[in-house]
């Protein structure tokens, strides 16, 4: 099969140019509905929130802002899931695309309308639902469908390309192992493989407070843990009430700073990776102050 070179708009600034080449048999262009043309920034977000949306199986909905998730829930429709995901960072969606792993349909779609987004990316979309959503003559509407995992990934730097194997390592009850004596609830431990599936595509340092299969605050890309902690607590505390949640952090805590914190604002629940010298430290304080620690078979960084 011969790629083929694609134009594009711009690069990520109006002063750069930029152009796509296709490897695939289907171009990306072969799956857009209406709406402008698709961007190199586009492009970029676009291949971040379908790499994530694939972790899941459940009716779920992404908003995704700069490569980063905003909001995620899972639900038991997609109408929820989508209603549960805004409600995690209202103010952040605005202009983000949306990423959807069921059909939309037209009471969907309606929600969506009330809006201003960029992309929506869903697996269909019924005739009521498109005939609202291209009203918008910019909002670019994919239709997207189950995509094929990547078993290699590479990026192009000034050193030269390097790749990786894509990491495929199935996050469920398996990936967590106690290491404080207090266990969780069934409903706690599913909480916490959703919130570790964001974590694994948020941009370290990431930190993910969960409930319900709902993202309450996230923290993504500080260049310290804590901050990125604190920061994700006040996205919670602006949006939801004070209540019990889990945490998931994609790298360990090197110290009781951030478990304290997290304590003290009422998590009992936390996934983090192993690695750390002070390990023990934080084990010791998760069996004093009954907090259910679990360490993850792999560490989550995203850079």
């Amino acid at each position: 099969m011969k790629n083929s070179k694609v134009k594009l708009r711009y690069g990520e600034n109006p002063n750069q140019k930029g152009y796509l080449i296709n490897h695939q048999k289907n171009s990306i262009f072969s799956y857009q509905i209406s709406g402008k043309k698709i961007s190199y920034n586009n492009l970029i977000d676009l291949d971040s929130g379908l790499r994530c949306l694939k972790e899941f199986y459940e009716p779920t909905s992404i908003i995704l802002k700069h490569t980063n998730p905003c909001g995620i829930a899972s639900a038991k429709n997609i109408e929820l899931a989508f209603k549960r995901s805004y409600e995690s960072d209202s103010k952040s969606a605005f202009g983000g695309i949306i990423l959807l792993n069921r059909k939309v349909s037209s009471k969907l779609a309606k929600r969506i309308y009330k809006n201003f987004y960029e992309m929506i990316v869903a697996l269909d979309y019924d005739q009521e639902a498109l005939s609202i959503l291209e009203k918008k003559k910019n909002l670019i509407l994919l239709k997207m469908p189950h995509i094929k995992k990547q078993d290699i990934e590479y990026r192009s730097t000034i050193f030269g390309d390097i790749y990786q194997t894509v990491d495929l390592e199935p996050i469920n009850k398996k990936f967590l192992s106690l290491v404080s004596k207090k266990k969780t609830s069934k409903k706690s431990i599913n909480d916490l493989i959703f919130a570790l599936k964001v974590a694994k595509h948020l941009k370290s340092n990431a930190i993910v407070l969960a409930r319900n299969k709902q993202t309450l605050g996230l923290g993504h890309g500080h260049t310290n843990r804590v901050d990125a902690l604190n920061s994700a607590i006040i996205n919670m505390n602006k949006y939801f009430k004070k209540k019990s949640f889990v945490c998931a952090s994609d790298g360990f805590f090197p110290f009781t700073d951030s478990i304290s914190l997290l304590n003290r604002n009422g998590c009992n629940v936390v996934a983090q990776p192993a690695g750390s010298i002070n390990d023990e430290m934080i084990i010791s304080y998760s069996i004093k102050n009954k907090i259910s620690l679990y360490f993850t078979k792999n560490r989550l960084f995203k850079h």
